[in-house]
């Protein structure tokens, strides 16, 4: 099986969204932040209530490696971050 993935039809998260599914006999609720500097202040909101995080850099835009360097380490930080797995 060959599976191949096209990127030209995916844009970024602006906002948030959320969609629930059933998982193995578990009810998932999965939030896509958006990564923007406008949006970022509401990450915080989702923290305590999530069980881990997949985080997302554009590794393209070689300009906004530093940003992202920031933001990861400033998410870090959080003490209701800590401890939980992380996928980036």
């Amino acid at each position: 099986m060959h599976w191949t993935a096209s990127t030209t039809d995916v844009t970024p998260t602006v906002g948030y969204s959320s969609v629930n599914f059933l998982f193995d006999g578990f009810d998932v609720t999965m939030y896509d932040l958006g990564g923007g500097s406008k949006i970022r202040g509401i990450w915080h909101n989702y923290y305590a209530e999530v069980y881990g995080f997949v985080f997302v850099v554009d590794a393209s835009d070689e300009t906004r490696m530093e940003e992202c360097v920031h933001v990861i380490e400033t998410f870090l930080d959080s003490n209701l971050v800590q401890g939980k797995p992380l996928l980036l």
